[in-house]
This record gives C-alpha cells, sequence and structure tokens, in this order.
C-alpha cells in the first residue's frame, strides 16, 4: 500500500530530525563554518607583497620613487635592477608577484612636465595580492607626484600645465576594499551552503539504502512510497530548511562581514530557489547510488577544493582548461555563485544572468528524473 503525501512528508520530517549526522552537517556545518572560516580575513588587509623595481632610468628622481614604494605597507621589495629579465625570472619562479618598470628618462620628462607612465605587472591568479600591489605602486606614484608638484609651485609663481604628473585612476567597482570579502567570502558562503545540502540528503538517501542492503525493511515508509512522492517530499523539507538559511546567510552573516548586497529581493530569491532545488537535486541523485552511508561527506569533503577551482572566481577562468568546462556547467554551484555574484556585488540585473538561471532549472529537472528513474529501476 502506497503511502500518501502528507504521511511521506511527516515520516521524511521524523527521519531528519532524528538523524544527527544530517543535523550536524546542515545546520551545525553550515552555521560554525560561516563563523570561523572568515575569522583570518576579518582586517581584510593584505601586507607586504614581495615585489621587484625594474630601474632603466637611474636617476635621484627614481630612487626617490623607489624610496616611496619601499615605504609601502603593501609592498616588500626584493630586488631593484636595470635589467628587466631579472624580475621576469623572478616572477616565473613565484619568488615575487609583481614588478614596477620605470623607463629610461623617466626624470627627464618629468622635469619637463610630461605625464610619464609606468608600467605595473603582477600575478592576478592572487587577485587579493595582485589589488594590494597595484595600489601599493599606485599610492607611490601619487605620493611623488605630490612632492614634486610641491617642488615646482615654490620655485615658479607661474602654475603649471599638467600639476599631476603621474596619474592614476583606481574605481574597484564591484571590490571596494580590494581585500578579501567581497572578493570571495561571498562566493565561500554560498559554496559552504551548497556543499552542506548535497552532503546532508546524500546521507539520508544512503542511510536508507543501507539499511535496505542489511535488511529490507518492507515497512519502512521510503519502501511504500512512491518514489515520485518521495522525491518531492525530501525535496520540500530540505529546500524549506535551505530557504531558512539562505535569509540568515544573506541576511546576518553578509551584514556582520559587511558584504554588499545589491541584488533586487525578487530576482534574489529567483535566482537563490533555483540554486537550492538544483543542488540539492543533485544530492539526491547521488544519494540513490550510494549504499553506504559513511560515503556521502567523503564525497563531498573531496570533491570541494576541485569544484571551488572550476568556479571562476578563485582561479581566473581563462587559466581553466577548456576541457573541464562541461563538468563544470554540470556543477549547480557554477550558475548559482556566478549569477548571485553577480546580482549582489556587481549590481547586474535578472536578465544579465538569466542564462544561469536557465542552466539551473535544467539540472534540477535533470538530475530529479536521473533520481527517479534509479529509484523506480530499485523497485524492479
Amino acid at each position: 500500500m502506497k503511502l500518501r503525501f502528507f504521511e511521506v512528508l511527516k515520516q521524511e520530517f521524523h527521519a531528519i530530525l532524528t538523524n544527527s549526522t544530517i543535523l550536524l552537517i546542515i545546520l551545525g556545518g553550515s552555521i560554525i563554518y560561516a563563523l570561523l572560516y572568515p575569522t583570518p580575513y576579518r582586517s581584510d588587509v593584505i601586507d607586504a607583497q614581495s615585489v621587484a623595481i625594474v630601474d632603466e632610468d637611474d636617476s635621484i628622481l627614481s630612487k626617490e620613487l623607489i624610496f616611496y614604494i619601499q615605504a609601502m605597507p603593501q609592498l616588500k621589495l626584493l630586488l631593484i635592477t636595470k635589467e628587466e629579465k631579472n624580475a621576469i625570472q623572478l616572477l616565473e619562479k613565484e619568488q615575487i608577484l609583481g614588478y614596477l618598470k620605470i623607463p629610461y628618462e623617466f626624470s627627464k620628462n618629468l622635469q619637463l612636465g610630461i605625464t610619464t607612465p609606468l608600467e605595473y605587472i603582477a600575478n592576478a591568479s592572487y587577485f587579493s595580492a595582485y589589488g594590494a600591489i597595484v595600489e601599493g605602486f599606485n599610492t607611490a606614484a601619487s605620493a611623488l607626484s605630490e612632492h614634486i608638484k610641491l617642488e615646482r609651485k615654490l620655485k615658479s609663481p607661474t602654475p603649471l600645465k599638467n600639476p599631476q604628473l603621474l596619474q592614476k585612476e583606481s574605481i574597484p567597482l564591484f571590490n571596494p576594499t580590494l581585500g578579501y570579502m567581497n572578493y570571495a567570502l561571498a562566493a565561500v558562503l554560498i559554496f559552504i551552503l551548497h556543499q552542506t545540502g548535497i552532503g546532508g540528503i546524500m546521507i539520508l538517501c544512503a542511510s536508507q539504502n543501507e539499511a535496505n542492503l542489511k535488511s529490507k525493511n518492507i515497512n519502512a515508509y521510503y519502501n511504500n512510497a512512491h518514489p515520485l512522492t518521495l522525491i518531492i517530499s525530501r525535496l520540500f523539507i530540505f529546500s524549506s530548511i535551505y530557504i531558512a538559511l539562505f535569509a540568515l546567510f544573506f541576511g546576518f552573516f553578509f551584514e556582520k562581514y559587511h558584504i554588499s548586497t545589491t541584488a533586487n529581493i525578487i530576482n534574489f530569491w529567483i535566482i537563490s530557489l533555483s540554486l537550492i532545488f538544483s543542488f540539492l537535486s543533485l544530492g539526491l541523485f547521488l544519494g540513490t547510488l550510494l549504499k553506504n552511508a559513511a560515503l556521502p561527506m567523503q564525497i563531498v569533503l573531496i570533491s570541494s577544493l576541485p569544484i571551488v577551482f572550476l568556479l571562476g572566481f578563485i582561479w581566473p577562468r581563462d587559466l581553466i582548461p577548456a576541457y573541464l568546462d562541461i563538468p563544470a556547467h554540470l556543477i549547480p554551484a557554477y550558475h548559482g555563485i556566478n549569477a548571485l555574484l553577480r546580482l549582489n556585488q556587481m549590481n547586474a540585473t535578472l536578465k544579465d544572468v538569466i542564462e544561469y538561471f536557465y542552466w539551473l532549472l535544467f539540472l534540477t529537472i535533470f538530475y530529479c528524473t536521473l533520481a527517479f528513474y534509479f529509484k523506480t529501476k530499485e523497485r524492479l
């Protein structure tokens, strides 16, 4: 006799509440990790990045610029050289993360009042470090510019045509602090929910499969419920939990860590709900295949780091091999995180991220269909 939907729902709710492992993962894991992970980055400042100077001019002014650079807290000067190839070698060996090239006739051009370009080269694979290096170089160049302007003003009563001899324009549109919080923590917090959601629902499915493997319990509700009823009730309960967690994370934790939230509330929930259902569907499908309750968290832990690099916010997307693009698109976090980052941190509209929404919708249907197929096949 097949159980009705509300009977299955009640049994599912009881099964989740009485499983301490699931509660520890989806509630304890999500909240504790969100509290502990950002602790080392609370200052949101990156200091003392190793750099070099290529001084082709070798003048008094170039040495003065180097002096200002040495005073920057963001920078640690390891080498001053006339040969750019020396700096390139250190950069390739990752002994430095960037260098500044002071061109030939730098001093002469400044004395003539000619705007002089400075070349900044830095390893953009480490985005936060890259931002600190560029900010340090820019600040040093601005300090020298102000010094030159003051000297000129004291020596000549006539104003300079172009008093700002060294110019910089820094517009951090999507990362106002140039730090870790807005750059990566926003994505990491979403990824925490993604992984705990998959792990939690996998544990429930795998533990029931393991119980069936040891001794078939024909009276168990999950053996008497229709596969579709079981899938819908399971998604309903877990999605309710994760809707509350999303509200907590984007409401409390984002405000606690001063992460910008610019998304329209309707657009935010459209993407968030599609992400929640898609990663729960993936967990449901994988859990249907597992017969050992110990495997889900092993899978989650082993897969987390590779997935993080595939998502494109820690590791530059251009450096990810093209053959990994297809598996990346099968991961709900790839579309959900990229969409939410654009909505919240980049002030995008739903139209701008609609392709990610379609992908999440497709993945939900795709993984639910697979879960239904294997669950039905298991009953035969």
